[in-house]
């Protein structure tokens, strides 16, 4: 049982390492080992897509058991898991539609999906291109006619003709995901704005050299960024020797290009060095905390 949970795990890790490490250093003299750089990348595709599974029924267990025994917060759990299997049945349904609905052919009606997937409209289905690549191009003609009595014709993709039935499905699917879900999302990150401003407020203030060189350069990148930055160097142009270069976007853009660059180049290199640290020491055994150990 021990070489179940500890030994083949490892020796997996340090296997699938060092076939990793020799592949990537490999050169056109060893086409078949480099052959694997392509090859593991769809293994991990298919890990990644057990790990969903089962991180999906781990979630769907966690908001049942925590509903059963309404727990604090098991409202907020029957909301989760009522999007949940409404967007996971939306999206099979949807994305399964072709396999149940007749093959689109000419002089046949569907109905086409608007750019934004939010509207449809039915169309006859006029001809049909095949392109290079396998794929085909529709060209519709709208069934009725608009208000002033034109009919319009274009070119669509596949993917926006639908049956009546799989169009409101689609709909629906879009309506919930762009109305519910981008405008919680864009509500989360706009809150994080105030928790990012109170954070700065805090980080500037200046207690030392590197903290008042940190609010220098904040505030001139800040004031760089918005039109009083250039009326602010506009009037200080009038300066002799010195106002020509007293341009608040040219030092900011400099500010950017050079210190700024060069610290973010630093960071990364660190990030990386320290990156292939952990990773040898994964493969090597060294750490060992992704097993459920101390490491």
């Amino acid at each position: 049982m021990l070489f179940v949970k500890r030994t083949l795990p490892l020796l997996i890790t340090f296997v699938s390492g060092i076939i990793m490490i020799v592949a990537f250093f490999s050169g056109p003299a060893l086409p078949r080992i480099k052959s694997l750089e392509e090859i593991f990348p769809q293994w991990i595709q298919i890990i990644m897509t057990f790990t969903m599974i089962l991180g999906a029924f781990s979630l769907i267990r966690f908001n049942f058991q925590k509903i059963a025994r309404k727990q604090n917060g098991w409202g907020y759990s029957i909301v989760l898991l009522v999007g949940f299997f409404g967007m996971a049945t939306l999206g099979m349904v949807s994305g399964s539609w072709a396999k149940f609905d007749p093959e689109i052919k000419e002089n046949s009606t569907f109905m086409c999906l608007a750019e934004n997937k939010l509207t449809a409209v039915e169309v006859n289905i006029k001809s049909i291109e095949t392109t290079k690549d396998g794929g085909k191009i529709i060209t519709v003609e709208n069934k009725i006619p608009d208000k002033d009595g034109n009919v319009f014709t274009r070119k669509v993709s596949t993917d926006r003709l639908k049956t009546p039935i799989m169009s409101k499905i689609s709909i629906l699917q879009q309506v919930l995901f762009e109305g519910v879900f981008k405008s919680a999302q864009s509500t989360m990150f706009a809150l994080l704005a105030f928790f990012v401003a109170s954070a700065s407020f805090r980080a500037f203030r200046i207690k030392s050299k590197e903290a008042g060189l940190l609010m220098f350069s904040a505030f001139i990148v800040m004031l760089g960024n918005v039109p009083l930055g250039n009326m602010v160097s506009k009037l200080w142009t009038w300066l002799p020797f010195i106002g020509k270069y007293l341009d608040i976007v040219v030092i900011k853009e400099w500010i950017i290009s050079y210190p700024s660059s060069a610290a973010q180049s630093a960071i990364l290199i660190g990030a990386m060095l320290g990156y292939i640290s952990s990773s040898l020491k994964i493969i090597f055994g060294v750490e060992r905390s992704h097993l459920g150990g101390e490491g």
